[in-house]
């Protein structure tokens, strides 16, 4: 058997989440964030509870947009929830209504939310990447130079004519892989 998901809007996150509670799932496991960027304009957020550690739970899982969005706190209902709030909040940038919006693990001042499939992972940019799939792999000849994952297309990437690249887009190139040309 599964846990049971319950699927709710902003709105109904809260309420759920007392449901849950009301119906004995009172230990809570963890609480995180998916962002959906591709898919849908949103940061997918997931508590997990049960009635103990070792049985079924639920999951309850809300969706909040990637810009400006937030849910209410579950830090005065759920013993541990602040911590991962905090958590969600430094790493996909979503705000907690009620609840501890300092960071926990990123300094103060940090920009970008490195979680969020959009966020380019800087240390990837900055060191050459040789094309090789393996460290120590020579790049054999005729190979076309690879872009390292988690670092969006150059065409893509930065600024670029026309405004900013779509959610779509960055999703479809940080795959890495072969240096993509615009056509």
């Amino acid at each position: 058997m599964a846990d049971e998901v319950r699927r709710v809007d902003a709105a109904g996150w809260r309420p759920a989440v007392e449901a849950a509670l009301a119906e004995g799932h009172t230990w809570f496991d963890w609480l995180g964030g998916v962002d959906e960027i591709g898919r849908e304009d949103a940061i997918r957020v997931v508590v997990r509870m049960a009635p103990d550690a070792d049985s079924e739970g639920v999951r309850v899982e809300a969706l909040a947009p990637r810009d400006g969005g937030s849910l209410p706190s579950l830090g005065d209902l759920v013993a541990g929830a602040t911590w991962h709030e905090r958590e969600v909040r430094d790493f996909f940038g979503l705000d907690f209504d009620g609840g501890d919006n300092r960071p926990l693990l990123l300094r103060e001042g940090a920009v970008g939310h490195p979680l969020r499939r959009d966020a380019v992972l800087a240390a990837r940019v900055v060191r050459p990447w040789p094309g090789a799939k393996e460290p120590g792999e020579t790049v054999a000849a005729g190979r076309r130079r690879m872009v390292p994952p988690g670092v969006p297309d150059p065409d893509v990437w930065g600024e670029r004519e026309g405004g900013p690249a779509s959610p779509e887009e960055v999703a479809a190139s940080v795959q890495g892989g072969r240096v993509r040309r615009r056509r």
